[in-house]
């Protein structure tokens, strides 16, 4: 394998990722929702965004904490909430939360995480926070809410984006589900694929086969196996949350609220009204549906609908540095990655997570520095051209 001394981008994590995983879980876990549009023009709509250097600027010493919350963080970014990890990396969420407590930033628990909030609080008490998927009934919702409180979560991430499950065209093409894993007969046509991939398949046999889903097994019947826990999950899950349940969470919820998922101007005035801590503008990394826009995209008119009122995050999309550095410019004021720290822990376990963080701070302080952009403060006022034109002051926004 290819030591991490010598990984120089996240697109070298992504290679690694793919030689040890099996081609029909890294194509799910790369092509998100449908033909993997979204994925696509996630990344590839950054590229359009250029910052204009400014040169004979101190930046000998680039500043990159950023405070959320009242808590300072080392970075301006965290590792996002990601669903079934466990099943592309055995423990994948653990080694998240040592490499958040090591960076000193937040790490985000999936609500189908494949470890428990218990689990993770212990590891990393000081830098968890929980992602919650409403479920199809609010007393299920509401215990979940209510363990997350227990372990004394401070910040509960609100997906808000799902309300349907989404469609994989990879597992359907090889007859899977993530969740519940292989079926028996279907393990002839993969054999080749799974023993092509060896490091994979022994961790798959050594700890016992399908992970299971520990953010839902304590609801399942008792006794259940991780297949009976995961069709509990499915048969539970998503629901649909509606703006009137905010009022519901608030009431046994003590720590910050967050909404994630929000793309149009109008569900952030919303979330304003409704008291929301903040928002982050995500579509899911693209696993939600293929054709909605670029996150990046619709940050500019998300921004000009709240303005200063409440703190705007971003996630989707970020492979560099200087993604989010646009992000930021943009004007929100934190970020966090998924995709890139997945391919971290996949292709090189708990030094290939902290790698992806490693890499992502070194290159933002470089191009900071290179812009002449000693703070993050500094971003906003930058010279940024989008497809080579220089970009409009915020207006305020009606409804799209």
């Amino acid at each position: 394998m290819t030591s991490l001394d010598r990984i120089a981008a996240i697109d070298d994590l992504r290679r690694l990722a793919r030689r040890r995983t099996p081609r029909f879980l890294f194509d799910a876990m790369e092509q998100g929702a449908g033909t993997g549009a979204a994925v696509a023009r996630n990344t590839d709509e950054f590229h359009d965004y250029t910052f204009v250097p400014r040169s004979m600027v101190d930046v000998r010493s680039v500043d990159l904490s950023a405070e959320v919350f009242g808590r300072r963080y080392a970075l301006p970014f965290g590792i996002s909430a990601m669903g079934l990890a466990g099943i592309y990396r055995r423990h994948a969420d653990e080694m998240f939360a040592r490499a958040a407590r090591h960076a000193d930033i937040p790490f985000i628990l999936s609500g189908a995480g494949t470890a428990s909030i218990e689990t993770i609080s212990r590891i990393a008490p000081d830098h968890t926070w929980f992602q919650l998927y409403f479920a199809k009934t609010y007393e299920m919702t509401e215990r979940m809410i209510l363990r997350a409180r227990d372990c004394g979560v401070p910040v509960l991430v609100l997906t808000i984006d799902y309300p349907v499950g989404h469609r994989s065209q990879p597992a359907t093409r090889a007859g899977v589900s993530l969740a519940v894993g292989v079926p028996p007969e279907r393990w002839p046509a993969m054999l080749w694929d799974v023993l092509s991939h060896p490091l994979w398949l022994a961790d798959y046999l050594m700890m016992g086969g399908h992970p299971r889903l520990e953010s839902w097994a304590p609801f399942a019947p008792p006794g259940s196996d991780a297949k009976k826990v995961a069709r509990f999950y499915l048969s539970n899950w998503p629901g649909n949350p509606l703006w009137p349940d905010i009022a519901r969470i608030r009431r046994i919820w003590p720590g910050k609220l967050v909404l994630k998922g929000v793309l149009h101007p109008e569900d952030a005035r919303q979330a304003v009204e409704h008291g929301i801590d903040a928002i982050t503008v995500s579509n899911h990394g693209g696993n939600k549906i293929d054709c909605v826009p670029a996150a990046i995209d619709c940050l500019p008119s998300v921004m000009a609908a709240v303005g200063d009122r409440m703190p705007v995050f971003f996630d989707s999309g970020i492979r560099k540095g200087s993604d989010l550095m646009v992000a930021m410019a943009l004007g929100a004021r934190f970020g966090f990655v998924g995709r890139a720290a997945l391919y971290g822990a996949v292709g090189g376990g708990f030094a290939g997570a902290r790698k992806t963080v490693e890499l992502l701070s070194a290159e933002m302080r470089n191009a900071m520095a290179m812009i002449g952009a000693p703070g993050l403060a500094d971003l906003p006022r930058a010279r940024m051209l989008h497809r080579g034109a220089p970009l409009p002051p915020p207006q305020a926004t009606g409804e799209a």
